[in-house]
């Protein structure tokens, strides 16, 4: 019976949720009197009493349910591990979009931006045809939005403070344009909201469009890492960088990182398997005989080599432990399979976001400021050896050839876990 009155009032919710915000207050208003109006009829013996009262309560009703946020814009999402769409609300931001100036950026040349950054500053890397940017954390954490055109395509390079997540998007419409995406002061379960050129709203963390003209469509996503700028220049030596300039030199949700708040607004996941603030990184092959699947940072760190199977492609899963930087590979190269190997040391090097709360073993000189030597794999067929966070050969049968970067999506756990409930965690 529980159950029973449980789902008719769902139902009602998610009919009553689909109306505007001020319909919607006014169907509760009237809901509430006309629930009230004969119980406080009643108790007073008046009809006009009754209908005061009934309106007076309904009123206080309704702005309870206001100070709830019952009456914000909402969306209906079917996310995974339900067995319906169900109404989510999108919130605002106090303070709003955190940089005015979001689609006005210089970039730097590698001389220049060795210059202005310091080796151990975390950047969004994007290597596309040989093609290679960087954009500074700390400049993206106001920022969120760098749009470019490479290679004649429209790309849109987005970053979410709030879940820890680096996506880069193919910036075409639902009817193959070019769009340009900006940021809003608005998220949905703790994910930053963007804006097309005519109102759509695509969430970042997945690219889907939840809102305007573009509803239901989804961007393509595009290969990206978070790294250091000393890992990211080491792997490839031509890249530009986007300049930090007017923008602090730090991060400024360092405090952000190193707390256990699940996101602005606390949403913390109901999956337990690991805790809110852990690191994940989601690999997704695409293709019909492609499939998804999540891998815990910390247990990447400590097996920092990991070959894999998802769906049909064999696949090798990396941690360079010293920047921090997790990466997956197709593992097919001219029709060989390739199994791989570490040729060097990998030390760890304490993390902010990664090794927070975690004792490092040091043992191997994963000391603050230790000097940087990228992470080389040797393959076990032909002995070539390959740069790990590039994927390129540098030495051996294989010079000049390059591993397929897979879309390697990190975040945080409470953000990952409500989004993406149905992927196989490997922990």
């Amino acid at each position: 019976m529980f159950m029973f009155v449980k789902r008719i009032i769902s139902g009602i919710n998610a009919r009553i949720a689909k109306l505007q915000p001020r319909l919607r207050a006014l169907v509760i208003y009237v809901i509430a009197i006309a629930v009230l109006f004969p119980v406080a009829t009643v108790l007073y013996g008046s009809i006009v009493l009754g209908l005061i009262w009934s309106a007076m309560l309904g009123l206080f009703a309704l702005y309870m349910a206001l100070r709830s946020g019952y009456f914000s814009q909402t969306v209906m999402l079917h996310l995974p591990g339900s067995d319906a769409p169900a109404p989510e609300k999108i919130r605002s931001v106090q303070g709003g979009v955190r940089f005015a100036n979001w689609d006005q950026a210089d970039y730097l040349a590698p001389a220049e931006a060795d210059e202005a950054l310091s080796f151990d500053q975390r950047v969004i890397g994007l290597e596309i045809d040989g093609d290679a940017m960087a954009y500074p954390l700390s400049a993206m954490s106001l920022r969120e939005v760098a749009n470019e055109d490479i290679e004649d395509v429209p790309i849109s390079v987005t970053w979410s403070p709030v879940s820890y997540s680096p996506r880069a998007f193919i910036a075409r419409g639902a009817d193959g344009s070019p769009i340009t995406l900006s940021p809003t002061p608005k998220m949905l379960l703790n994910t930053s909201l963007l804006e097309s050129d005519n109102g759509t709203l695509y969430m970042q963390f997945t690219g889907e469009a939840i809102a305007g003209p573009d509803a239901g469509h989804r961007l393509q996503h595009i290969p990206c890492v978070n790294t250091t700028w000393g890992a990211w220049s080491s792997a490839w030596h031509d890249s530009d960088a986007m300049s930090p300039d007017g923008t602090p030199e730090d991060d400024v949700f360092e405090g952000y990182y190193a707390s256990t708040r699940p996101g602005l607004f606390s949403q913390p996941a109901k999956d337990k398997r690991l805790p809110d603030k852990d690191v994940v990184l989601g690999v997704m092959v695409s293709g019909r005989y492609g499939g998804s699947r999540c891998y815990s940072a910390h247990a990447l760190r400590e097996d920092p080599l990991l070959h894999d199977q998802i769906g049909s492609t064999s696949v090798i899963v990396l941690c360079e432990r010293s920047s921090a930087t997790y990466v997956a590979f197709s593992t097919l190269v001219d029709r060989d399979d390739l199994t791989f190997s570490g040729t060097n040391k990998n030390p760890y090097r304490p993390n902010r976001v990664v090794d927070r709360g975690q004792e490092v073993d040091e043992s191997e000189g994963g000391i603050p400021n230790s000097p940087y030597d990228p992470w080389m794999l040797q393959d076990d067929q032909t002995g070539s050896i390959w740069h790990a966070i590039s994927g390129v050969c540098v030495e051996g049968e294989y010079k000049g050839a390059e591993l397929s970067m897979l879309d390697g999506r990190l975040a945080f756990w409470f953000a990952w876990s409500k989004l993406h409930a149905d992927i196989e965690l490997m922990v």
